[in-house]
């Protein structure tokens, strides 16, 4: 059934110390109903390097992308921010924590982690808002959307990338050590 979803693409922003990293969120939804509160929930991959800087400072930028922004779902998602600095030569703002903030977005808020769950293969985590940017409208990327106007080659290095990242968190989930050639139940 989850399949059948077309949920909206949310990038995040982190820094912590002299480090800055990106990526795009496996999921985003609203946290609370509660009005003039700004709440989500957000899972990300805990092997992400952002979700390291997050875990380290507990706060980040969450970006709800513009439909005129596909090329940063590659970019945001498709490699490591490990291996290379997926920021550079953007030209960011700054929100006023000093988070880095992505421009022509549909929106942006700065947020601060309240809580988390380690799910094994995801974290999930509860954040509040603690500044807002507001965008000029625009409609938001769609995930359906965005992978059918990618070129082919970059839909298959994603696809490669989310049987790879699944059969990391299938022995995550299971609680078995990511050995090669260790047989998964």
């Amino acid at each position: 059934m989850f399949h059948l979803t077309n949920h909206e693409v949310w990038a995040l922003t982190a820094r912590a110390d002299d480090r800055v990293g990106a990526q795009i969120a496996t999921w985003v939804v609203p946290g609370s109903l509660a009005t003039g509160v700004v709440r989500a929930v957000v899972v990300l991959s805990p092997a992400n390097h952002t979700c390291g800087l997050i875990t380290a400072s507990g706060r980040f930028a969450l970006h709800l992308l513009a439909e005129d922004q596909l090329d940063l779902l590659p970019r945001l998602g498709l490699y490591s921010g490990h291996d290379r600095d997926k920021l550079a030569g953007m030209d960011l703002g700054t929100s006023p924590g000093g988070l880095p903030v992505l421009p022509g977005t549909c929106g942006w808020a700065e947020m601060r982690v309240v809580d988390r769950m380690d799910g094994g293969d995801r974290l999930v985590v509860l954040a509040d808002a603690v500044a807002i940017g507001a965008e000029p409208p625009r409609p938001p990327l769609r995930r359906a959307e965005a992978f059918a106007r990618l070129p082919q080659d970059v839909r298959d290095l994603l696809v490669a990338k989310k049987v790879r990242d699944g059969e990391r968190d299938l022995s995550r989930i299971l609680g078995l050590a990511a050995t090669p050639g260790l047989p998964v139940p």
